[in-house]
């Protein structure tokens, strides 16, 4: 059993795919820093908060600028109980596990003894209390032989059921929805149409449809985008948009 070229795995599994320029809000600098210093030590990282915060953007952007080798497994909404051993045995090798749960275990035992990477499970609240277990196992088997960071809204919360894994968590950021001068900041930032908007426009369309999140602005940026708006972004332009956007953004995501 042989890791897959590093180059291979951060084209199918690393990848930021965004339509928008990358804003490194206070949370952004917070976690990528956060989670530099607990990694370069083999630890733990987690990063938690609401949808629509950045916290899988800046996850990637970890693994994309790490200066070793880096996967991200994102578990599904249902996963089956060995989802998690599978998946992360794909992106290691590139290949599909056909074994036993125990000769999964021992595989990629092997494979993290030799591979020496960071690996970044999303949506890790997804996963059952079986799979945090099988995690921590391979995490003290391999002697902390990889770095591991957890991503996910109530991954803290997920991971304080089971106090193995959330005991050995070394540092954490909390990702949340944008304020202020920090969020007129990071819209301006985020596409050169809304840096040459007035600022009076931004904070009403943020109230009526964004509520401080980031996606929701990139969703806005792609509307943009979809109906040629080339210029400062009118009151009218905004309002077309907010037509099609989902209504009481807030209440969705408290």
């Amino acid at each position: 059993m042989t890791i897959a070229p590093q180059g291979v795995l951060r084209h199918q599994t690393v990848a930021l795919g965004l339509e928008t320029e990358l804003v490194q809000t206070p949370f952004f600098a917070d976690g990528y820093v956060t989670a530099q210093a607990v990694l370069s030590g083999n630890d733990i990282v987690a990063f938690d908060g609401p949808p629509g915060t950045g916290k899988t953007t800046c996850a990637r952007y970890v693994a994309q600028n790490a200066n070793r080798p880096c996967v991200v497994v994102t578990m599904p909404g249902q996963p089956r109980p060995l989802d998690l051993l599978r998946y992360t045995h794909l992106a290691l090798t590139g290949a599909q596990h056909v074994g036993t749960r125990v000769q999964m275990q021992d595989d990629l035992l092997r494979l993290f003894a030799a591979w020496g990477g960071v690996l970044i499970v999303d949506e890790l609240q997804n996963t059952k209390a079986n799979a945090l277990q099988e995690l921590v196992w391979l995490y003290e088997e391999s002697d902390h032989a990889f770095g591991l960071g957890i991503v996910g809204t109530g991954v803290l919360e997920a991971a304080g059921k089971h106090p193995q894994l959330h005991s050995r968590i070394m540092g954490e950021v909390t990702f949340g929805p944008l304020r202020g001068t920090e969020l007129i900041d990071a819209v301006q930032r985020l596409d050169a149409r809304l840096a040459a908007t007035n600022v009076r426009l931004l904070a009403q369309h943020n109230e009526a449809a964004c509520a401080g999140f980031l996606r929701r602005w990139v969703q806005t940026v792609r509307w943009l985008n979809r109906f040629d708006v080339t210029g400062a972004v009118t009151a009218d332009d905004f309002a077309q948009i907010r037509r099609k956007l989902p209504r009481r953004l807030a209440e969705n995501n408290s």
